[in-house]
Order: C-alpha cells, then sequence, then structure tokens
C-alpha cells in the first residue's frame, strides 16, 4: 500500500511537476524516488528498470558519504526514500523541503524518524548541526550563493557537502533540456568559500538513458493520448475549443516544441549537460571519503 498523496493546489509550477511525477511514476513504475535513474551496465534501458536505477543511484550516493559522518541534512528530501535508507544504515538524519505535498509522503515514509523542515533551505533557522549536507538534485533549485552560505552555518567543524546534479556546459545552440546551474559559475561561487574539493565523478553517461526513456514515454504515450484528446474536444466542442487553442497558442506550442519534438533526449543531455558528484569539505583535517583517502595537499579525484 503506498503512502497516501496529501492534495496541494498551490504550489509552484515546478514543484507541481515533481509531486504529479511521484504520483503517476510510483503508480505505474513502482519509483520510489524522484531523482533520476545511474543505469549500470548491463541493465536494460526500459521503463520497467528505472526503480532499480534509481535504488543504483542511491547506493552511488552513499558509497561516498565520508567515513566518520553521523548526522545528515538531505535538502529537498522528495518523497524520503533516500533518507528512510540513510537512516536504515545508521545516520541520523533531517530533511528540509518547501514542497507540502512531498513532505507529507516523506513523513509517512519516515514515520518521525528525523525531523523534515517544510521551508526553503536557504530560509531555514535551527540550532542543530550536521556532519554532511546532502544535495541530491536540489541545488539546481537554490541560489548558489545563499546555498553554500546556509550549508556552512549549518555544518560541525570538518564537515561535508556532497552534491549530486546536473549542471550546464557550453554547447552550440539552444539546449531542450531544462535545468542547473552552469557549471564554471558553479566553480567559481564555490571556490569562493571555506571548502576543499575531495571529489569530482562525471555520472553523465550512467544518467543520460533516464532523458531516453522520458523523450519515449512523451512521444509515444502522451503525445498521442494529447492529439486524441484534442481531437475529441474539437469533434464535441469545435467553436469552444477552436478559441481555447487561439487564447492559449503560444503556451500550447511552448508545450509541443518542448515535449514531442523528439531532442529531449540521452544524446543531447550528454552534449547540453554535465551530471556530477561531488563532495566537499570544510577547512579541517582530512577524513576518509569512501574507500579512498586523501591527503589535505593532494588534488581531488576526477572522474
Amino acid at each position: 500500500m503506498p503512502p497516501p498523496i496529501p492534495t496541494n493546489g498551490n504550489l509552484p509550477s515546478s514543484e507541481f511537476g515533481l509531486a504529479l511525477g511521484f504520483v503517476i511514476g510510483h503508480h505505474f513504475l513502482n519509483m520510489q524516488d524522484l531523482h533520476y535513474g545511474y543505469w549500470p551496465e548491463g541493465l536494460p534501458h526500459v521503463p520497467q528498470n528505472l526503480a532499480v536505477a534509481q535504488a543504483h543511484y542511491t547506493d552511488f550516493l552513499m558509497s561516498h558519504i565520508p567515513g566518520g559522518v553521523k548526522s545528515v541534512l538531505d535538502v529537498g528530501c522528495g518523497a524520503g526514500n533516500t533518507a528512510r535508507k540513510l537512516i536504515e544504515r545508521g545516520f541520523k538524519v533531517d530533511c528540509v523541503s518547501p514542497n507540502g505535498v512531498l513532505t507529507g509522503v516523506a513523513k509517512q515514509v519516515l514515520k518521525g524518524r528525523g525531523d523534515i523542515f517544510e521551508t526553503r533551505f536557504q530560509d531555514l533557522q535551527t540550532e542543530r548541526r550536521y556532519d554532511l549536507i546532502l544535495f541530491s538534485e536540489s541545488l539546481l533549485f537554490i541560489p548558489l550563493q545563499d546555498g553554500f552560505t546556509k550549508a556552512l552555518s549549518l555544518l560541525n567543524p570538518g564537515g561535508h557537502v556532497l552534491i549530486t546534479d546536473i549542471f550546464r556546459v557550453p554547447a552550440e545552440g539552444k539546449s531542450p533540456i531544462g535545468g542547473g546551474h552552469e557549471l564554471a559559475r558553479f566553480r567559481e561561487t564555490i571556490a569562493r568559500f571555506p571548502l576543499v574539493p575531495i571529489l569530482d565523478l562525471d555520472m553523465t553517461d550512467g544518467i543520460a538513458p533516464t532523458f531516453d526513456l522520458i523523450d519515449a514515454a512523451y512521444r509515444e504515450a502522451v503525445q498521442p493520448a494529447y492529439e486524441l484528446i484534442m481531437s475529441r474536444l474539437e469533434a464535441r466542442r469545435p467553436w469552444m475549443t477552436r478559441f481555447m487553442k487561439w487564447m492559449f497558442r503560444k503556451k500550447l506550442r511552448r508545450y509541443e516544441d518542448k515535449h514531442f519534438s523528439g531532442r529531449r533526449n540521452g544524446l543531447n543531455f550528454k552534449k547540453y549537460k554535465a551530471y556530477r558528484l561531488l563532495l566537499y569539505r570544510t577547512t579541517a583535517p582530512s577524513i576518509e571519503a569512501g574507500s579512498a583517502r586523501r591527503r589535505p595537499d593532494e588534488a581531488p579525484a576526477t572522474v
């Protein structure tokens, strides 16, 4: 039995899209997460395996939590599944998210284990401090300067920031895929803070198949359904439908160009975006990160 889905008709469009995506994905594909799938070699790229790829993503993320970390703040916790897995591995976890619909689900998933602050991360007020701040596909929604300033104020001495997210990279033409901070600007901004880079891993190729699945779903399922509904409306209410199509012609054109062009695929994702796992620590003696130890004077591992 899935957790009950609270309703909230007043969400911003981006938050509404996340909530709707979880409801649909949970019902049809048994998705427990909202993040992209990270596809291991040999796993067929079919919708039925998306939940497996998402679980692989979470395992990969958790494998890079530094040794010695005991407390975690999960920023943008989604439906709470990553927080649940962290708690089951022995971490003390709190969450922060402004999405009332998804935090309602997360509360059911976590069952009182850890607090959920229902606010924007940059507005969070708490006396608690954490060993690690986790941004799993949430940093793209947060202004960089505000995000790092707040993260540092919430970290224990020697604490870490772990980021897994999408970034924009230079490429010819306009990207059909939105989202993400510019990677060069991200690096320039974080370099101004007392955060030492530990790891920089490229996950782009493993994330890209998710975009092929999303693109195929829109072209093979959503577009035919959309066209069928529009045709039905025009047959039943021709004058009203034509008027509505004229009234909202720009919005409809943008929607159709965005979702039905066939360009929001894995190939263009790899052209216009980079997906990276980034680990930083505050300027304090280094501790173990994953299975690798690094001296303070060594360069971060980049893959």
